[in-house]
């Protein structure tokens, strides 16, 4: 047989907050985009694209350029390597095996057979949101979630700042609930959509653009019985008073996405406003907060005298 062309591949180095901007303008520029975590602190993201040829290095760093401006970098260094598509795939199966996260196993396409007896599968493949099953954060939520199922029921459910949709999946493997899926970015919007459907749960699950909750179906959507927020920790801080309007009385609230050493100020920030520490799962250094919505000073004593 002749030998298989290869494809070729690109990669660079961004930081976490100019990731959606590369993904969103480089959709068409080759066969797939994918971005990654490149480091353990969450503030560096390497993007990988796959090109059926060997891509003009000059044309593609001047197509990087005004985003690389936009985005605040004086440079963008680019590697570029050929691969051959069987090792790219045999790679992406090694990257991506499948994970078993308490009785969810989150897998990708390429994991072929049935998944373990007893499991709830979720089917994501690593790529244009975050949230692969990938990162602590996103393990500390799922065990949160799971733990919860263990005591309560759910009807009314979000999951800001949702990404691939993930945490939103996993709602609706273990609650028959309504859940509404929100990020600010669209793009994450769309991958998180097409995530449901995917997994059989898109008739369940809402996607909408919202920066927090300023989408007005968000906040029609509330109060919630269940918030799921695995962001960063100063976007949590500043959502706290938010957070807590749109939580219903005795809502449960799970917060990740911060790291351990971060964990104290989200914390306060929240018990500001009537929200009470329930249980804190540790995953590497990355912290997953379980709170409660406890009634406010004096409404207990103003609801007697009604």
């Amino acid at each position: 047989m002749p030998p298989e062309p290869p494809l070729w591949q690109s990669r660079f180095v961004v930081p976490q907050a100019a990731v959606a901007l590369f993904l969103d303008a480089l959709d068409d520029d080759a066969l797939s985009v994918a971005a990654f975590e490149d480091g353990e602190d969450g503030t560096l993201w390497r993007l990988e694209l796959l090109h059926p040829a060997e891509p003009d290095r000059d044309a593609l760093a001047a197509r990087l350029a005004p985003l690389a401006e936009r985005a605040g970098l004086a440079r963008i260094d680019i590697s570029v390597l050929p691969v051959a598509a069987t090792d790219w795939l045999a790679r992406t199966a090694e990257s991506f095996p499948a994970r078993p996260i308490g009785r969810f196993w989150v897998h990708g396409s390429h994991i072929e057979g049935p998944a373990p007896e007893g499991t709830l599968p979720i089917e994501l493949d690593a790529g244009l949101a975050f949230g692969s099953g990938e990162h602590a954060s996103t393990e500390g939520c799922l065990l949160a979630l799971e733990r919860l199922a263990r005591r309560r029921r759910f009807r009314r459910i979000l999951d800001l700042g949702c990404g691939s949709g993930i945490l939103a999946i996993a709602a609706a493997r273990l609650w028959t609930a309504r859940v509404i899926a929100a990020d600010i970015d669209p793009v994450a919007v769309a991958v998180a959509r097409a995530n449901a459907e995917r997994n059989g749960v898109g008739h369940r699950i809402r996607a909408l653009a919202s920066d927090g909750y300023g989408n007005p179906l968000v906040r029609a959507g509330g109060p919630y019985e269940l918030i799921v927020a695995n962001i960063l920790a100063d976007p949590l801080c500043a959502l706290a008073r938010a957070t807590a309007r749109h939580l219903a009385p005795g809502g449960a609230l799970v917060l990740s996405g911060l790291l351990d050493r971060q964990a104290p100020r989200v914390l306060e920030a929240h018990r500001r406003h009537h929200l009470a520490l329930q249980a804190r799962i540790d995953v590497t250094i990355w912290t997953t907060l379980v709170l409660r919505r406890r009634p406010a000073p004096g409404a207990r004593r103003a609801r007697l005298r009604a």
